[in-house]
């Protein structure tokens, strides 16, 4: 039977203290365990009010090995773009300020044994930022992190279903679950490397958990999905899939729920039903009276049905979690204090067996409508190939030219970004767009005028101009649309950074005519990267050695005439004779004398 009690008449403001007092023996309160009750406010029209709550009770006095309980939350950014350096750095220092998401998560992990997932870009953005607040803040999280188990996620938190739906590779040390870290900054050693965490809100499949295995993160945070009958069993469940066995931590969604209560400030939910784990909504929160009460008594009713060998359970707090810090340290407080539970961390769930029972199985593929679609997916996976091959032209060293493509073409699919998915498709086709114009257009083919071509053997030069920063290694080529003009070997060089240069193709013609000639850029590796340059070249196969001969010929014919106009003409009339000589100087010339021919002069004469 209720009890009740009436209360005089109170004025407005005014307040009064009510006691009930119970009898411990009655039956019902008995043993161990919570027992509800409930305390309601009543007046002639009615119920104006009701408080329920938990009495934890423990009759027996009997010793009971405590249930293990571990607690999860995340260090992860806002969905921004890499490329765009001081919005980051802000909207991070926005997150990290005092009161905040990050804080909050922070200063939870410095007072309790609360385990983190933190995104590497996190650290790194906030370790080379010149915010001395966000500095300080990233050097409470390392603090922090070194006294808890903590986890790496793959850097800017990559959106695991989409890929595993995308059909995407996941090995490599370019692929997007090993995306770049753009600043110089290195995970702690004691960092453990092989989680993976799906999207919360959603159950996930056994598509994605097969990526998580071949991506090497077989140990993977289910936050719906495997439940059992009886919800009392440890949360370690073992899933097979094509990849491999993933060893899964099964997410409590009860606990996870009273903790959000009585601690989220941001009220953030979910949109999906199909998780018990969804935040709570507004207007259903709690105080941290209420959710310590709450949390003593679930964990008091799950040891009490296995007081032996209770099981141990994990809570995995949303990403978006905006702890009131002082509420959930005070209620994480309380749990370390209970007599029946023992606060601890992930790994120690992790390495736990996954106990004999039959659970719901997972989907083998279901789409959620928050994931980035496939078809995009695929096409920042092509951009990333393109990217990657053509950095191979920087020979000594592609790190520089590859690495900042990556960062960006991951961005898209950053959880975070589910929250929005029409900026996400804008920041999509950006960072597609940039991606095609950096390989595209960083080294490129000169345009240029047709040309003519009046030999049979000879070179075509091509000019290749490099905007980067380094040092460009192409193989440049020529392809012509008809046999009268053979195309010899490629001609490989390099191109120093930000400067021109002409390149030489050896070429042969073996016909006249018109020919259109497409230059085209390769890597060192043999893929194209370039659209082709075209231009036309006029071949006029063997002009050069006919006009020779009809130059040589014109000589000569020129010359001839000379000869025969001087022949022609004959004697000038301007050259002076032997008479005008006399004139000229009064002489005159003597006769030659007669000779008297000589015996040795006398000629034989035969006589007839």
């Amino acid at each position: 039977m209720p009890t009740t009690q009436p209360l005089a008449r109170l004025n407005a403001g005014a307040s009064k203290d009510v006691s009930f007092t119970y009898n411990p023996g009655v039956e019902y309160l008995q043993g161990f365990g919570p027992r509800r009750f409930a305390v309601s406010a009543d007046d002639a029209t009615g119920r104006l009010g009701i408080a329920r709550s938990f009495l934890l009770y423990d009759a027996d006095g009997a010793e009971r090995a405590p249930m293990r309980l571990s607690i999860l939350a995340g260090i992860t950014g806002p969905a921004t773009d890499p490329a765009d350096h001081s919005t980051t750095d802000i909207e991070l220092a926005q997150l990290a300020a005092a009161g905040q998401r990050l804080d909050g998560v922070v200063e939870v992990a410095e007072h309790s044994k609360l385990s983190l997932a933190v995104d590497p870009a996190v650290m790194a953005v906030a370790a080379a930022s010149k915010d001395s607040a966000l500095i300080a803040w990233s050097d409470r999280l390392l603090d922090a992190a070194g006294n808890t188990t903590t986890y790496t996620l793959p850097d800017r938190d990559p959106d695991l279903a989409a890929l595993a739906h995308a059909d995407v590779r996941t090995m490599g040390p370019r692929s997007f679950l090993r995306a770049p870290r753009l600043d110089d900054w290195r995970v702690p050693k004691g960092w453990r490397q092989g989680l993976a965490w799906p999207a919360d809100g959603a159950v996930p499949d056994i598509e994605t958990l097969g990526l998580a295995v071949a991506a090497g993160r077989p140990n993977v945070v289910v936050s719906g999905g495997l439940s059992t009958e009886s919800g009392t069993a440890t949360g370690r469940a073992e899933v097979a899939t094509p990849s491999g066995t993933a060893h899964a931590a099964v997410t409590d969604p009860t606990l996870t729920s009273a903790l959000l209560s009585a601690t989220d400030l941001s009220q953030a939910e979910t949109t999906n039903a199909e998780s018990a784990a969804d935040a709570v909504p507004a207007g259903t929160r709690t105080t941290a009276a209420e959710g310590t009460q709450r949390l003593l008594a679930e964990t008091a009713a799950i040891v009490n049905q296995s007081p032996e060998e209770p099981p141990t359970k994990s809570i995995v707090m949303p990403r978006t979690w905006t702890p009131d810090a002082a509420a959930a340290t005070s209620v994480l407080r309380a749990l370390e204090d209970a007599d029946w539970v023992e606060t601890t961390t992930l790994d120690d769930l992790f390495a736990q067996d996954a106990p004999d029972v039959v659970r719901e199985p997972l989907p083998n593929h279901k789409v959620h409508k928050a994931e980035l679609s496939a078809s995009s997916v695929a096409r920042l996976e092509r951009a990333r190939d393109a990217v990657v091959t053509f950095s191979s032209i920087a020979v000594d060293d592609p790190a520089p030219l590859w690495q900042p493509g990556v960062a960006r073409l991951v961005t898209p699919l950053a959880v975070a970004q589910r929250s929005d998915p029409g900026i996400r498709n804008l920041l999509a086709k950006r960072v597609l767009e940039a991606a095609d114009k950096f390989t595209h257009e960083s080294v490129t083919v000169v345009p240029r005028q047709d040309i003519n071509f009046i030999t049979d053997v000879g070179n075509i030069p091509v000019r290749v101009r490099n905007t980067l920063d380094v040092d460009a290694t192409v193989t440049v080529a020529l392809r012509a649309d008809h046999p009268r003009l053979t195309v010899g070997n490629r001609n490989t060089t390099t191109v120093p950074a930000g400067q021109e240069l002409d390149v030489q193709i050896p070429v042969r013609a073996i016909g006249s005519g018109d020919v259109d000639v497409d230059a085209l850029l390769f890597t060192p590796t043999g893929a194209q990267f370039t659209d082709e340059s075209a231009f036309q070249v006029r071949v006029r196969a063997g002009w050069e050695e006919v006009g020779t001969w009809i130059a040589a010929g014109l000589v000569a014919l020129l010359f001839l005439a000379g000869i025969w106009r001087t022949v022609r003409r004959g004697r000038s009339p301007y050259r002076a004779t032997r008479e005008d000589v006399e004139e000229a100087t009064g002489t005159a010339a003597e006769a030659p004398e007669p000779t008297t021919p000589t015996a040795t002069d006398s000629v034989a004469v035969r006589a007839e």
